[in-house]
């Protein structure tokens, strides 16, 4: 019997050391991310989401050429079989099925615009919300302009395409990118709004 109860106890040391070893790499591990720095312990945190960051990284910069994928002058077709581009009733343009945060505006059976709703942003980090000081500066070379009855702009071209900062003298609340003829028309015509 003495055997046995000495087995029990070796198997219980045994266990406890198992569980303390455990406890120590779990404090370890918690100790190491309290150190990270707040990104890095993001990135770790969510270490498995990386298509999830990258799809969104893809999608959260709209550029003179579009948004990810999405060029301006991309077909109507193109597009519905890319991103399921559909006519939404319930919405003044079409919509995106993948594509939540941009409004799309087609002209001739292409795209020629998006509205661009946050948390989009340009490359230089301007998105609607942004203080106008800071579309100012970003852009160095924008113009202003005014409509009547529609809030005043600033319009940034390159090119053959535009951005365009609608806002309320302090800050942006409308954004619009594509091509530069038909954003003017949007601004001064209301092309492509309700």
């Amino acid at each position: 019997m003495r055997l046995t109860h000495r087995n029990a106890v070796v198997a219980a040391v045994i266990a406890l050391a198992c569980l303390a070893g455990t406890a120590a790499v779990l404090v370890i591990a918690r100790d190491r991310s309290a150190r990270l720095d707040p990104a890095d312990r993001a990135g770790a945190d969510l270490a498995g989401l990386e298509e999830h960051t990258t799809v969104r990284d893809r999608y959260g910069v709209v550029t003179f050429e579009g948004l990810g994928d999405v060029h301006f002058g991309e077909s109507v077709a193109a597009l519905t079989m890319s991103h399921g581009l559909r006519d939404d009733p319930a919405a003044c343009t079409r919509t995106f099925s993948d594509l939540p945060d941009v409004d799309p505006v087609v002209a001739e059976g292409k795209l020629v615009l998006l509205w661009v709703n946050p948390p989009v942003r340009t490359p230089e980090g301007i998105a609607v919300g942004s203080p106008i000081a800071a579309v100012r500066t970003a852009y160095a070379q924008a113009q202003e302009v005014t409509q009547p009855g529609a809030y005043p702009g600033i319009l940034v071209v390159a090119k053959d395409k535009a951005f365009l900062f609608l806002h309320d003298g302090s800050t942006v609340k409308k954004e619009i990118a594509g091509y530069a003829d038909y954003v003017r028309r949007l601004y001064t015509e209301g092309f492509g709004a309700c």
